[in-house]
This record gives C-alpha cells, sequence and structure tokens, in this order.
C-alpha cells in the first residue's frame, strides 16, 4: 500500500470535516453579518418609535455636561475597538473554516489562524483590561465588564495552534 495515499475510512472522515466546517463558515460568513443587521434594525426601529428598548447606562447626574460629552466619547472609543477586535475574529475564524473547509489540515497557515484566533481573544481581555483601569465610570455603571476566561482562552488556543505547527514540522521531518 502507497504510503502517501489517503485510505477510504481517513477519507470519509475528512468529508465530515470539510462538511460541518463548510456549515460553520456559512454561519459566520452569513449568519454573524444578519445579526449584526438585526441590532440595526432594532435600534432603527426603536429610534423611530415603533418598539421600546431598555435605556442604556448614563453617567450619574452630578457630572456637568462636559463630562457626559467625555462619557460618551469614551463609550464611543470602547464601542469601536470591540468592533475592531471582532472584525479580526470574523476574518481569521472564515478563513481559517475556508482551509478546513479545502480539506487542508495541519499546514503553518491553519496553525497562523487559530493563532490569529488565540490573540484576538487576549486582545479582547486586554482591551477590557484597559477599559477596567482607564475608564472605571463604564465599569461602575456595568458597561464593561472583566471576562477572566478571555485571558486562558486565549493562551489556550495559542498552544494549540503552537501544537499544530509542531507536529507538522515533525511530520515533515519524518517524511525527509
Amino acid at each position: 500500500m502507497n504510503v502517501n495515499k489517503i485510505s477510504p475510512k481517513a477519507n470519509t472522515r475528512l468529508n465530515r470535516i470539510q462538511k460541518v466546517s463548510k456549515c460553520i463558515r456559512l454561519f459566520i460568513q452569513y449568519g454573524c453579518p444578519l445579526i449584526v443587521l438585526g441590532y440595526f434594525v432594532v435600534d432603527l426601529l426603536a429610534s423611530k418609535g415603533v418598539i421600546t428598548l431598555p435605556q442604556p447606562p448614563q453617567p450619574p447626574e452630578t457630572y456637568s455636561p462636559d463630562n457626559k460629552d467625555l462619557f460618551n466619547g469614551y463609550l464611543v472609543f470602547c464601542q469601536v475597538a470591540t468592533m475592531v477586535v471582532y472584525l479580526v475574529w470574523y476574518y481569521a475564524g472564515l478563513k481559517l473554516f475556508r482551509i478546513f473547509e479545502k480539506g487542508i489540515m495541519f499546514t503553518s497557515e491553519t496553525a497562523k489562524y487559530i493563532q490569529i484566533l488565540g490573540v484576538v481573544f487576549l486582545a479582547r481581555f486586554l482591551l477590557e483590561l484597559g477599559i477596567y483601569f482607564f475608564f472605571p465610570l463604564l465599569q461602575k455603571i456595568g458597561v464593561h465588564k472583566m471576562v477572566w476566561s478571555d485571558l486562558f482562552t486565549g493562551f489556550f488556543i495559542i498552544f494549540i495552534g503552537w501544537l499544530i505547527d509542531e507536529a507538522r514540522k515533525i511530520r515533515e521531518e519524518q517524511e525527509l
């Protein structure tokens, strides 16, 4: 038997991985933008008075109007920074599942995108940590909360990406 041929049993497993990867990719590609669009529609309906939403947190009334503008600036900055982190997650997730959909599993490219996803979790944690220290008012009124699991999840995902890359290198050395 040729070592480089894929056995029929492994081929069915690969087909399952490809099908599931395609489903996940399609959800990320179309589902996530639809969810965001849904938020915009709900916000539009609320602004037109069709529906009523709970009011967002406001700074304490003891703040002057200047401080309220500063508070709103902080809030917008935090939302934009969070959106950038999620866009990087969206891009890396799409690329990774497109690669898996093609049947490519253990390459340096897959390890790179897995590690990027781990870095996204770490970036999210660091963003929340920065908000905690630099914008304490947002923390007090409950706009942002520390998510410690993102720190450990990020390190864990980066570690898995590193393991995949090392396994790929070992396999390449053995093939030589």
